[in-house]
């Protein structure tokens, strides 16, 4: 922080990132250098086989390389473990370290051509095979090497660095032609059909929102890395963010939901009996991601060789063709999401897998328990959806007496597309001619769960009894008026630390804000923070969800003890210092030195606060950016709150807990992501709770359909604990 300058360009790499890759290259480089270098010593003799004495020139040439290049890069890693992220002062001699060791790439370059005149020269019987084969592999390593440093160079690459902060035009121009590219090598999305002009839609309103993101900060990616590690770090355990939630009820700073007015329909046991159709929309890919090698052989395999499989083993007459738009010719989806939902073939009224920009599959059937009439939206599973998902601009829209309301435009087009598509088709109506007095209700998990949410919001005037059930949907949907509109017939469930129900484009900035103060409060070198990160989740991979000790206070639970965010030390010297002087006589000598400590310590200060003022203004500029540009969106409906009150206090390595995921998946044996056993229990919650993104290690394990089910089923077999 901030990125490096070379030759007039910003990098996305900063000057303390090279410690890792550099001390990894050097320990490459070593162990090459060493045996090459006893080789030529032992067996000098040897190198005077070829005609020409090109073969000495070219090793001793090759060897000094080596070690000049072995030599820089000790340097550079030294260099780059100075200082701390925003201090870089004592990482200003790098860049010439780097031009340094730029030109050597370009040498060694230039000596692997001699290496390959010289194989092309010889004669090859005239050398032993040892000799030969070891020029090869010199000059192979050496081409190995220059082609990942190109990469390397392409990745890091900033195309808008070189622009002017105010040229904001021609910067999302830049990004433009960037995501077009990157999008098109990852997946062939022109697909025609009219789609292409919404491609370019959402590419340039994307590419507007990551310039907006990227403005001011001068972050590098791993410097977000960083300051999100920090973040996580001084994040509260569950139940103390639990307590403090609660304290904030109580002073009046969060508006308490009142329960009175919440419809009957909205429990936790609705919610538990429904989530089979939100997650069954997933179809065959969740099936097999819940049932591992058994699932794959099963769906992927020829349906005849299967008839005694479980997927297959479900009752009931052939859907006719007509009823199914998008699946295999194996009817791999159908066959999955009959399975994970239980539901039977005559109940399926129409069912459509295809997955385009704005249109997500869907299905629409009869459930003859509830008497209600089901609309299931998927959520995002492929590259299409990420990019429905990241169209995050806004739709304005009228509603009754609300009028220009906006909300997320990618997710409202997609609601648009299947609201279409259903009214096109008469799907409810066909589902209502022998099922009059059926209720309705629209669901869908993620993606779709705010797709449900709006295509509720459109059928409303024609079905005002509709019903919506969103599980985990995007915290930036809708806007507040909206979202008081739909606390009469929309319930959100949310599942812990989940994080896209706390994602919007103000969270998100709000994050960028956090991750600046802590890492100007920081004082710990990057590479300190990335090693004790690893250890920390190498071998305490899983959460202790233990009750603390109530005895503490507010004071003691909030205070933070992490090394990661450690103070100064020349003020932790200072008042040793002070504190020696309270103990004995102390000389002329020892008062100086608490002088000169004192004054450093005042001095840093002082700098602190400076600092500190500038980040702040800069954050406080970025942000007013945000709030004039996007309205606030936020989460809609009635927002049930699942979380956990106690768990198995584990500490169970990384390493083991992969092991045994990968034997599972080996022998077959049972599902490898099955949850862990936990208790939980539920609230209603305020929208208050859901504005910050929390840094935990459950933000996107709680979002998983198969987490939020399981936490369901929990209720289902704990009635005490219904709502």
């Amino acid at each position: 922080m901030p990125g490096i300058e070379l030759f007039n360009r910003r990098w996305n790499i900063g000057s303390d990132d090279l410690f890792y890759p550099g001390l990894m290259e050097l320990v490459g480089r070593s162990c090459w250098f060493m045996p090459q270098l006893i080789y030529y010593l032992k067996f000098q003799q040897e190198f005077q086989c070829a005609e020409i004495d090109l073969l000495h020139l070219y090793y001793i040439g090759f060897l000094s390389l080596i070690l000049s290049i072995i030599l820089v890069q000790l340097i550079i890693v030294i260099i780059s473990s100075r200082g701390t992220i925003t201090n870089t002062k004592p990482r200003d001699k790098i860049k010439k370290y780097l031009y340094i060791r730029i030109f050597l790439v370009f040498a060694e370059i230039i000596w692997s051509c001699i290496g390959i005149v010289w194989l092309f020269k010889i004669n090859w019987m005239a050398c032993s095979k040892l000799i030969n084969f070891g020029v090869l592999g010199n000059i192979i390593f050496c081409w190995i090497a220059f082609i990942f440093i190109v990469v390397i160079l392409l990745v890091l690459f900033d195309p808008i660095s070189h622009l002017p902060e105010h040229d904001i035009t021609t910067k999302r121009d830049v990004l433009y032609a960037r995501l077009k590219k990157l999008f098109l090598f990852c997946c062939c999305l022109n697909s025609g059909n009219g789609r292409n002009k919404h491609y370019e839609n959402s590419y340039r309103q994307i590419s507007s929102i990551l310039e907006l993101m990227f403005r001011g900060g001068n972050l590098t990616p791993s410097d977000v890395l960083a300051g999100i590690v920090l973040l996580s770090k001084k994040e509260k355990d569950q139940f103390i963010r639990e307590a403090k939630i609660q304290k904030y009820y109580r002073l009046n700073r969060y508006t308490r939901p009142d329960e009175r007015i919440i419809p009957k329909w909205m429990n936790v046991n609705t919610a538990a009996f429904f989530i089979k159709y939100a997650v069954a929309t997933y179809s065959w890919p969740y099936y097999i991601y819940m049932n591992n090698l058994r699932g794959f052989r099963e769906l992927c395999c020829c349906p005849c060789c299967l008839s005694g499989s479980s997927v297959n083993a479900t009752e009931g007459d052939e859907v006719p063709s007509s009823f199914i738009n998008g699946d295999t010719k194996s009817r791999r989806n159908w066959r999955a999401f009959k399975y994970l939902s239980k539901v039977k073939d005559c109940d399926l009224i129409y069912a459509n897998f295809k997955n385009e920009l704005f249109f997500v599959p869907f299905c629409v059937l009869v459930d003859h328990f509830k008497k209600t009439i089901v609309i299931t939206i998927r959520g995002t599973l492929s590259l299409r959806d990420v990019i429905t998902d990241i169209t995050a601009e806004c739709e304005y829209f009228d509603i009754d007496d609300l009028k220009n309301q906006p909300c997320h435009v990618g997710i409202h087009n997609t609601a648009l597309n299947i609201f279409n598509e259903i009214n096109s088709l008469n799907l409810i109506q066909k589902a209502r001619e022998k099922n009059p007095d059926y209720d309705l209700l629209v669901t869908g998990h993620s993606l779709g769960a705010g797709t449900a949410v709006i295509l509720a919001l459109k059928l409303k005037t024609q079905y005002p009894n509709i019903k919506c059930i969103a599980y985990s949907p995007p915290g930036g949907l809708i806007s507040a008026a909206l979202a008081d509109y739909t606390k009469s017939f929309v319930m959100s469930v949310v599942l812990g630390d989940d994080i896209v129900p706390r994602l919007s484009l103000h969270s998100v900035h709000n994050l960028k804000a956090d991750i600046l103060k802590v890492l100007h409060a920081c004082n710990l070198p990057k590479y300190k923070i990335a090693w004790n990160y690893s250890i920390g989740i190498l071998w305490n991979f899983e959460g202790n969800y233990t009750k603390p000790d109530e005895s503490l206070s507010d004071d003691e639970t909030e205070s933070d003890t992490d090394p990661l965010i450690s103070s100064i030390s020349s003020g932790d010297s200072s008042k040793m210092l002070l504190e020696n002087n309270s103990r004995s006589v102390q000389s002329k000598l020892t008062e100086v030195a608490i002088k000169t400590a004192s004054t450093a310590k005042q001095l840093f200060t002082d700098q602190n606060q400076q600092n500190k003022k500038k980040v702040t203004l800069e954050v406080k500029q970025m942000m007013n950016t945000v709030y004039e540009t996007y309205p606030e969106l936020q989460l809609p409906g009635n927002i049930l709150y699942i979380y956990r009150v106690g768990a198995r206090s584990t500490k169970r390595s990384q390493v083991v807990y992969f092991c045994s995921k990968i034997v599972c998946c080996i022998c077959n044996s049972g599902s490898i992501n099955r949850v862990s056993d936990s208790h939980f229990d539920s609230r209603w919650a305020s929208r208050e709770e859901f504005r910050k993104i929390l840094i935990t290690n459950r933000i996107l394990i709680d979002h998983f359909p198969n987490a939020l089910e399981h936490s369901l089923k929990y209720f289902n077999g704990n009635q005490n604990f219904l709502v």
